[in-house]
């Protein structure tokens, strides 16, 4: 589209004459279409309902669009938090049906940790004190037929201490005992006619443990 630049000294503004439309006539679409989108308060004066009446179906509409749009994002939360949900279920369903093996592992657990523990405080009282092998022989043959235990062996630096503390010991004078370098201290072995009898702490430590095991194999098959 071309246009033209007038200049003020060539060209006077020239002034705009209104006609009214005779009788009958139609007015110009323009001023109907400015009719039809005239303020709110005014269409609402011709169609006879009171500005507070406007306010009020307002409001409803806009509330019931705002109920119908946080309706479709709660569903549109709830469809992305169902999978979510689902799974959590399963994990918790899955920890409840584990509780079980847990709890087993965790006794396991528990008396391995008090078997090391004794065993390494015994271990250390028998190197530390040399008497300490006294109260492990003198049980030990308690439980003993004397009259058919023959022999005892233990390790040099013990069967030495068991030796000069017989009497108090209690152990009869027909008892051999046997200083066997093959063995570690805290060792103790019983020859008797019945057979052998393994009164070491190694030997007592893993029984101990094998009990327990037994007893929580019980408790969770």
């Amino acid at each position: 589209m071309s246009s033209k630049v007038l200049r003020g000294d060539t060209q006077a503004p020239q002034p705009m004459v209104w006609r009214r439309p005779a009788l009958g006539q139609q007015p110009h679409p323009a001023a109907d279409q400015r009719r039809e989108n005239g303020m709110p308060g005014e269409n609402a004066k011709e169609a006879g309902i009171s500005s507070k009446e406007l306010e009020t179906r307002t409001a409803a509409a806009y509330q019931q669009g705002f109920s119908a749009g946080e309706q479709a994002g709660a569903a549109r939360a709830a469809g992305r938090l169902e999978p979510v949900l689902a799974s959590l279920n399963s994990v918790i369903a899955e920890l409840a049906g584990a509780r079980h093996l847990f709890r087993a592992e965790a006794e396991e657990a528990t008396v391995a940790l008090a078997i090391a523990i004794a065993r390494r405080v015994l271990h250390r009282e028998l190197s530390t004190d040399p008497e300490a092998i006294h109260g492990l022989v003198k049980a030990a043959f308690q439980k003993c037929d004397a009259r058919e235990t023959h022999r005892l062996m233990l390790c040099p630096a013990d069967a030495e201490t068991v030796k000069q503390n017989r009497s108090l010991l209690r152990l009869p004078p027909a008892l051999d005992i046997v200083a066997d370098s093959s063995l570690q201290r805290g060792a103790a072995l019983f020859e008797t006619s019945r057979g052998d009898l393994d009164a070491s702490v190694e030997t007592q430590l893993s029984e101990i443990e094998r009990g327990f095991a037994d007893v929580l194999r019980r408790r969770h098959p």
